[in-house]
């Protein structure tokens, strides 16, 4: 009896049912719209820095998108090294002759698509801060504004290319306060510093798979200029769900 009494089955309690509910919400953060921008690699570069990263702290997100705004509107170029010049004589409407020049030239802008894709691809690999990330994006951006033709009239024509770009960087930083690391790092770009070696290899490696676009040059050159008050600000950022960002 003692055995039978052991090895009888004892009423276990049954485990009580946890409903658990879970917020299925989508979530919504303030992005810009991608019709800021007018070319697909300058969404495509907001998509990979903002969207997918989550860099929305300000001043570092709308600055970021004032710059990128800025190079996707030029039209600036610059010439190839491997081009040979051609001169030529073109007649005019008058059927007068002009001198004029032939060579191959890269678009500015798609140097810098390439060369921000590539920064990111290299921060992928090497470990940094996202703060030093923020910085870095910033200065590389800022350390080629010289290129952009549309806004050498916001300086006096007889600057230097670092006071051009001392320039400039006060007038694209303005959020940011003038002891801000991005202006050490601008400084560390002008001295080549060792630390920041990997820019400058970046920055010529994107040169050099660049594809060339024949041009003529004859007389002075025209650009329309790029209005800086006219870029996106704080206030254009939209509510929006990161998954729909691509649909606007």
């Amino acid at each position: 009896m003692e055995i039978e009494e052991e090895v009888q089955p004892k009423n276990i309690e049954k485990a009580k049912e946890i409903t658990l509910y879970f917020n299925t919400d989508v979530i919504k953060i303030s992005l810009h719209s991608s019709r800021v921008f007018k070319h697909y690699q300058a969404k495509k570069i907001y998509q990979k820095v903002v969207v997918k990263k989550l860099y929305i702290n300000e001043p570092f997100h709308t600055t970021f998108v004032q710059l990128l705004q800025v190079f996707d509107e030029t039209e600036s170029w610059i010439k190839s090294k491997k081009t040979k010049e051609i001169r030529l004589k073109i007649r005019n409407k008058n059927a007068d002759y002009e001198e004029g020049k032939a060579f191959k030239v890269y678009a500015v802008s798609e140097i810098m698509f390439d060369f921000l894709t590539n920064i990111l691809e290299y921060f992928d690999e090497n470990r940094y801060k996202k703060e030093d990330q923020e910085n870095i994006i910033l200065a590389a951006l800022i350390w080629k504004l010289e290129d952009i033709e549309e806004l050498k009239y916001l300086c006096e024509k007889n600057l230097n290319d670092i006071e051009f770009r001392e320039c400039l960087s006060k007038k694209i930083l303005k959020y940011h306060d003038e002891s801000h690391d991005v202006f050490q790092i601008l400084r560390m770009i002008e001295c080549n510093h060792e630390n920041l070696q990997f820019l400058f290899d970046i920055y010529n490696q994107s040169l050099k798979y660049q594809r060339e676009y024949p041009y003529m040059f004859k007389g002075k050159e025209k650009y329309k200029r790029l209005n800086i008050d006219d870029l996106a600000d704080k206030n254009m950022k939209q509510l929006m769900a990161l998954n729909d960002f691509s649909v606007y």
